[in-house]
């Protein structure tokens, strides 16, 4: 007797074109805003800059933590081979100085959280949004009862 198939899940994406692509535009982003930008403010004009392009990647992606997980992993690792091949290059032949401007790590850390905690603010939202009423009328009880 057959019994109902259990359906196979999918736990890793493909990497697509258009993945391959914002790591690059972040990567070249960064390499010129570090150009232009004076110091103390491209702390602030770099966040700013990855948070715009995340927003505009997942206009058209699935938003889901496991997908900002997935899209963070990939960016980062693109972004460190990208900047390994730059160390490598003939401009940074220099890897103690590449390494010793912070402008350089700062990246990193936004490429990691930014996508994920934008997917998880967009699916806790999604989630009161279809759940909104129900919970709106638990609260009205629940402020009812104490009352």
């Amino acid at each position: 007797m057959r019994g109902r198939q259990i359906p196979k899940r999918k736990y890793f994406q493909k990497i697509s074109f258009r993945m391959v692509w914002y790591s690059v535009l972040i990567w070249l982003m960064a390499f010129f805003i570090s150009g232009f930008v004076k110091l103390p403010f491209y702390y602030l004009v770099l966040p700013i800059v990855i948070f715009w392009l995340t927003i505009f990647y997942f206009k058209k992606s699935e938003k889901t933590v496991r997908s900002g997980l997935w899209i963070s992993l990939s960016w980062f690792f693109m972004i460190s081979v990208l900047d390994l091949v730059e160390i490598v290059g003939p401009y940074y032949g220099n890897a103690a100085f590449y390494f010793s401007d912070f402008r350089n790590w700062l990246k990193y850390p936004l490429v990691l959280l930014l996508p994920v905690i934008y997917s998880l603010i967009f699916e806790n939202k999604s989630i009161k949004h279809i759940n909104g009423l129900n919970w709106f009328k638990n609260s009205q009880l629940e402020n009812s009862v104490v009352d």
